[in-house]
């Protein structure tokens, strides 16, 4: 969201307050000096010391609404939006109506993900300012932030219905294409997701999520190269990006994938992606319930209880995918197991041949006896405790995603889903969530469904 800036604005509160016989004309010179200096501050990156200068300047004049409102400003830029939204509060108390600190309140609430916070907000300054020039882009923010929140509530065909009203009242918003965008993404409709972004991408040809989020959406659809050319835009147009690793990984990835690509993303599974002639990997009958022996952990840099906790109801998760089929025993040692896990802090240990794009490994070792399938003899599964770009501890939701796509491997899953919300994606993707997909499930299930339902698999 944009600040609204004051430099006249504050001259023109202040000419008002002298007027009305509130202030001096002195104590409006000193205002202003003070509001032209933290801005000046501000501007230059200054923002701590604007912040000190401010909380000095409200110690000799507490009632001044425009450092109040010039404070919020300077902790808004830090993100810091609880204290923003009270320093915007307390400007419009002292100066009422204000419509510039409504309106950067509602963008503080947006940006601290509070959208119903910020409603209330927006309304206030569309009441007090219905002729304002930006009337019309302030509404369609209105109707983005009811959007946001229907979203979080997983109504998002509500949500799109209020982005293409919003979308009637601004159709050059970047907001609100942005937005239309992911929800349209959300609901599965990805060539409506396109179109958002490249209705976006015409306003603003620079907009980098918008260029990431289209090689996310041609991935979705299958057209790997595509998604190569966007990551390639986004690569040349950032290059000092914290993610740009990461994105020439991709690039690496997403060029290898699409020369063995075997399998259509939009298809209800990806057996053909994960099978060898026809034939798929897959855990003996005589040898479930599998063997699982799961480290503890012990000194491993990053490593959290919480990660063993998150392994298990991943496992657990595959296990109900399998309907019964799949059974596991937890056994007491490594040499006892078949099925074996544990953390490391290196990240050249689960480093894959070719590109670091995975936060873990599983290696398995098999026997072929020309059977219509191949027989799962081991498999022993290396995670990664720190995630991999960033070198800070993985959160138990990326560990989630990491336990559950290692298991996918160790099921028989050996190869990899071409559609980034399943979590047998190539790589880990902010598409995908810490749950087996409809296509995981049907994937998995199709590679046991001629095994007669076992008893209840124990767990942990």
């Amino acid at each position: 969201m944009l600040l609204c800036a004051c430099s006249f604005l504050a001259l023109e509160l202040q000419t008002q307050a002298v007027a009305q016989g509130y202030k001096t004309q002195e104590e409006v010179n000193a205002e202003n000096r003070a509001a032209k200096k933290a801005e000046s501050m501000m501007h230059s990156g200054k923002l701590e010391d604007a912040i000190f200068f401010l909380n000095g300047e409200l110690a000799a004049m507490p009632r001044s609404a425009i450092l109040h409102f010039e404070l919020g400003n300077a902790h808004l830029r830090l993100r810091e939006f609880t204290r923003a939204i009270e320093c915007y509060q307390q400007a419009v108390r002292l100066r009422n109506p204000f419509p510039e600190a409504c309106l950067n309140a509602a963008y503080a609430c947006i940006d601290a993900g509070m959208e119903l916070q910020a409603i209330p907000w927006f309304h206030k300054y569309l009441r007090e300012n219905p002729n304002a020039s930006n009337a019309k882009d302030v509404e369609a923010q209105l109707l983005v932030a009811h959007a946001k929140a229907q979203m979080k509530e997983k109504r998002n065909f509500d949500a799109k219905q209020t982005l293409e009203r919003a979308l009637q009242i601004s159709p050059s918003s970047e907001i609100v294409l942005f937005a239309l965008a992911r929800v349209r993404s959300e609901l599965g409709d990805t060539q409506g997701a396109i179109h958002a972004y490249e209705e976006l991408l015409r306003v603003n040809p620079r907009h980098s999520s918008a260029l990431l989020n289209m090689a996310e959406c041609y991935q979705t659809s299958g057209q790997l190269m595509k998604a190569v050319t966007w990551l390639k835009k986004y690569a040349a147009g950032n290059p000092n990006a914290p993610e740009i690793g990461q994105v020439h990984n991709m690039i690496q990835a997403l060029t290898e994938k699409s020369s063995e690509q075997k399998s259509d993303p939009q298809a209800p599974d990806y057996c053909g992606a994960i099978s060898e002639a026809g034939r798929f990997y897959r855990w003996p009958p005589n040898r479930l319930p599998i063997k699982v022996w799961v480290s503890m952990g012990e000194g491993v840099p990053g490593y959290k209880p919480e990660f063993r906790v998150g392994f298990f109801d991943a496992l657990n998760s595959w296990m109900k995918a399998g309907q019964g089929r799949l059974q596991y025993m937890l056994v007491n040692s490594k040499e006892q197991a078949d099925l074996t896990a544990e953390w490391t802090g290196d990240p050249y240990d689960v480093k894959p041949t070719g590109h670091n794009v995975e936060q873990g490994v599983c290696h398995l070792a098999s026997v072929d006896r020309h059977k219509d399938f191949i027989e799962i003899d081991r498999a022993d599964i290396r995670i990664l405790t720190i995630d991999r770009q960033s070198q800070q501890p993985l959160s138990d939701e990326e560990m989630k995603k990491t336990c559950l796509h290692e298991l996918g491997h160790s099921m028989g899953l050996q190869g990899h889903s071409t559609n980034n919300h399943d979590i047998m994606f190539f790589s880990m993707s902010n598409t995908n969530w810490p749950v087996l997909s409809r296509r995981d499930k049907a994937t998995l299930f199709m590679i046991y469904q001629n095994y007669q339902p076992l008893m209840s698999a124990q767990h942990e």
